[in-house]
């Protein structure tokens, strides 16, 4: 396996967050501009309005597209909690609300992987403290920005304490993030966020690269129906 991709693997799985909201039962968000907080306006950018209506959601989680590609394709219910995973031609169904012992590897890696293909709407369904600032400058693309800077709470979930600091453009999509684990100060990981599209009114960066260590993650066979 290419290095990469096995670095990728495992960091990916210890950047986990357990959700420990029914999102079936999320509130709408707030409509009012006066009233939202810079979290509510990033997930409204990304089309979180549409969220109560989505019934399934599929996708592909592919890590070093290519000839050494690793690829996990999921199947989520969000409003019956269920998830499937499709993973080298096995079929693995769990229930979010119920996860036993034997499908915590599988609910670790749904929540990874679902983590990164709406990062935007964790900003709404998580418990996090958070600090914003008008001027900022990219890691990556050197580009000015906004900067929003979340902290998960050192207690609770898959990997209590970590931090991400994300860099918006004025549009309030996402360009780049870093991710440090437990609140670090050195991030282990900054990648950007490409190739924004569209699903049913749902907004999904399909690529994320850093072209300095070859990192590379895109999403295939995206729906939201």
């Amino acid at each position: 396996m290419h290095k990469y991709a096995f670095a990728l693997l495992v960091l990916f799985l210890c950047s986990c967050k357990k959700e420990e909201t029914n999102i079936s039962e999320e509130s709408k968000p707030k409509n009012n501009p006066e009233s939202m907080s810079i979290l509510n306006k990033v997930a409204n950018a990304y089309g979180f309005e549409k969220w109560e209506k989505v019934e399934e959601v599929n996708f592909s989680f592919v890590v070093n597209p290519g000839e050494n590609e690793r690829v996990r394709q999921w199947r989520w219910r969000p409003k019956l909690n269920e998830i499937t995973l499709f993973d080298k031609g096995d079929e693995i169904t769990y229930n979010k609300m119920n996860v036993d012992e034997g499908y915590v590897d599988t609910d670790k890696a749904f929540v990874n992987d679902s983590f990164w293909l709406l990062f935007p709407f964790h900003l709404v369904w998580d418990e996090i403290d958070y600090s914003y600032e008008e001027e900022a400058v990219t890691p990556i693309g050197g580009s000015e920005a906004s900067k929003l800077t979340v902290n998960y709470p050192k207690e609770g979930g898959y990997t209590p304490g970590d931090k991400y600091i994300v860099y918006l453009d004025e549009d309030l999509h996402i360009l780049e993030w870093s991710y440090h684990p437990r609140g670090q100060k050195e991030a282990a990981l900054v990648n950007t966020f490409e190739d924004l599209s569209q699903f049913n009114g749902i907004y999904v960066n399909l690529v994320h690269r850093n072209p300095s260590n070859g990192f590379q993650l895109v999403f295939r066979d995206v729906s939201f129906n």
